[in-house]
Order: C-alpha cells, then sequence, then structure tokens
C-alpha cells in the first residue's frame, strides 16, 4: 500500500486488533506468539508527538509493535503546536497524520474545521472509560494524568494534608504553595473546593471567587512556568505544597526527594489524539488509534511511562504494583474528580486575563 487510502486492502477492526492485540501483549511482556507483519498492509503514519522520554516509550510501546504487526511504519515528528497545525490544514499541505493534543484543541480544532472525523467502524470505543468529552467525533483519549497535591514531607513535619483547606491553612501547614502560571493547573478548582464548592458543582468555575480565595494566602503563593521547576520548589522545600501534575510529583518521590501526594480530589484529566483534515494516511492512522487504544496497547505505554490507560481492561496486563502509581488506579479510585476540559477550551483565555489581573494587583 502507498500513502493514502486503498479500499481494496482495507481490514475490518477485529482482523485487525487480532493482529495488533498480539503485539501489544508481547510489548506488555504477557508473552504471546509474534506476530508475522503482513507486508500487503504497509504504508506510514506521520505521528506528531511531544517528543522528548515519552516520544521514547511510545516508539516503544507503540510504534515498534504497531510496525511489526502490520508491516506499516510510524515516523514521529515534533513541534506539534496548535499554530503549525492550523497552517498546514488550512494551506492543504497537511503532512501528520496523528497528533497528540491537550484536549482543549479537540473542541477548538473541531470549530475550526481542521480535523478529521475518526473512524468508529476501525476504532473500538466500547472498551473506554466513561467521561464527559473523553470520546469525540474528532477525538479519542489517548492516557491518564492528573493535577494533584504534592506536598514536601521535611517542610510539614510529616503532618499530612487530608484535602485543598491545607493549601490555605498558614498555620497548621506553614510555607510556600507553589502554584502554575497558567490557570488550567487545578489550583484554581483547589481554591474552590476548599471554599466549600461541592465537586459537582465545580463547573462552571467561579474564577472571581477562587481568585479571592487565593489572595487569603497571596504573599505565600509562588508560581512555576514549568514542570520541571514545580518538580525542583517541592523537592528541595521552596515550596511546602503544590498543585502539579502527578508525573513530576512521582519523579520526585522517586527520586528521593521528601515529598509525598495526596490523591483526594485531584483532579483527573487526559491527553488526546485526533487527525489533521486532509491527512494523507488517514486509514492507516485509524489502524494506529484502534492499536493504541486496544487494553494490550494501553497497558504497553502505562508499563513504560507513568500515565494511566484510558481503557481500563488495560489493568489485566498490569502488575498491581505499578498501578499503585498510575492516574486511574486503585489509589485514585472514588478520590477523584473529571476534569471539564470543554468548559477549559471555552475559558482558558479569560481565566488567563483574570489570572494576569490577579497577580498586578
Amino acid at each position: 500500500m502507498t500513502n493514502g487510502v486503498n479500499t481494496k486492502t482495507r481490514v475490518s477492526r477485529r482482523h485487525f486488533l487480532l493482529g495488533a492485540a498480539g503485539a501489544g501483549v508481547a510489548a506488555a511482556g504477557i508473552g504471546l506468539p509474534a506476530i508475522r507483519p503482513s507486508r500487503a498492509q504497509a504504508g506510514r503514519v506521520v505521528y506528531a508527538t511531544w517528543g522528548g522520554s515519552w516520544e521514547a516509550a511510545i516508539k516503544k510501546a507503540w510504534f515498534a509493535p504497531f510496525t511489526k504487526a502490520t508491516g506499516i511504519e510510524v515516523v514521529a515528528v515534533q513541534d506539534n503546536t496548535y499554530g503549525k497545525f492550523q497552517s498546514m490544514v488550512e494551506s492543504g499541505s497537511t503532512e501528520w497524520d496523528v497528533v497528540e493534543t491537550n484536549p482543549d484543541f479537540q473542541y477548538i480544532g473541531a470549530e475550526r474545521g481542521l480535523l478529521e472525523p475518526l473512524d468508529f467502524s476501525i476504532i473500538d470505543k466500547s472498551k473506554i472509560m466513561s467521561g464527559d468529552g473523553f470520546v469525540t467525533e474528532y477525538s479519542v483519549p489517548q492516557v491518564l494524568w492528573s493535577r494533584l497535591m504534592a506536598y514536601n514531607t521535611k517542610a510539614l513535619n510529616n503532618k499530612v494534608p487530608e484535602d485543598y483547606k491545607a493549601l490555605f491553612d498558614l498555620e497548621g501547614f506553614p510555607g510556600k504553595r507553589a502554584f502554575y502560571t497558567n490557570p488550567n493547573s487545578g489550583a484554581l478548582e483547589a481554591a474552590l473546593l476548599a471554599d466549600g464548592v461541592a465537586p459537582d458543582k465545580l463547573y462552571p468555575l467561579d474564577i472571581d471567587r477562587a481568585l479571592d480565595k487565593w489572595s487569603e494566602i497571596r504573599d505565600h503563593i509562588i508560581f512555576y512556568e514549568t514542570n520541571a521547576q514545580a518538580q525542583q520548589y517541592i523537592s528541595d522545600g521552596q515550596a511546602a505544597l503544590s498543585m502539579m501534575p502527578d508525573g513530576r510529583a512521582l519523579a520526585a518521590v522517586k527520586d528521593g526527594s521528601p515529598v509525598a501526594i495526596q490523591y483526594n480530589q485531584s483532579i483527573l484529566t487526559w491527553s488526546s489524539m485526533v487527525v489533521p483534515k486532509g491527512a494523507k494516511n488517514r486509514e492507516n492512522a485509524m489502524k494506529f488509534l484502534a492499536f493504541a487504544l486496544s487494553p494490550e496497547g494501553q497497558a504497553a505505554i502505562a508499563n513504560e511511562y507513568t500515565y494511566g490507560p484510558v481503557v481500563p481492561d488495560a489493568f489485566k496486563f498490569i502488575s498491581p504494583e505499578r498501578a499503585k502509581i498510575l492516574s486511574g488506579g486503585p489509589q485514585q479510585q472514588g478520590k477523584y474528580i473529571m476534569a471539564n476540559e470543554k468548559w477549559w477550551a471555552e475559558n482558558l483565555e479569560k481565566a488567563s486575563e483574570r489570572l494576569t489581573e490577579w497577580r498586578l494587583m
């Protein structure tokens, strides 16, 4: 098969997953027989990624097994910015076939006519966990991650903050609080929860009320601009508590820093995968998405990287020890709140303006 859709060689989702599942299980170390590549299905998928250690993980967990199962080459490229995405689609020169994005773009991109509808006759969405906005006509979730409260055990003298009220309790939990410079970090949600808003009444967020709550601790907030900076602040005790991504908090724990994680009311979210309008290898892109969203494919990436699977059946192929550190795992059940990413897509700009105004007051 050359680039593009070839209906003569199209395979059914069931047939495709039969091969893909075997490769995924092998990648997860389960030990099923290897799948012989089918050269009749050869072609390519250009995958736009955030790169770094994440790219190394998806190459091992997804790209290599997928190519082994199907013969379809997966080529990774970086610089997956929204501006470049829009420019290439609108100019009719789409170079990417699958793009990983934050979930706000699944709404923004669809509204701007930049996305290709997904083929759910190939992609099995029935196994994906339920949640508002998790699956749309144009997007599927990739992996789970969380925004949550991490704390420096040494700075707090081993006192455990049980909920977000601790962020605003300077007497009981002295020290700086580290918040992200962008508003969609979970810190606004934390302020509202600490102020008595019920979890199921969080959205639409009352931004002014949240910032009023922040004002109670204004002089004790330090802002971080990168997740690496957040990890540093909480690791060395510059901040006693922080709202931050679970991956960075886990990295701090793994590094031996005196850091612990509170999963109560953690804000669970996800990354998305979309197909740009006019993708040259559209059908191969659908096959790749089907592979990545199989229970075995989800287990493979969860065993490589500390993000949680969006397909619950993946936990059948993940050890209990590994499951305990993954977003959506047993340590988080009954505790997390699902982020409303559609609200954030519609309100991020307004929230950013309000946060900037508040910081300048």
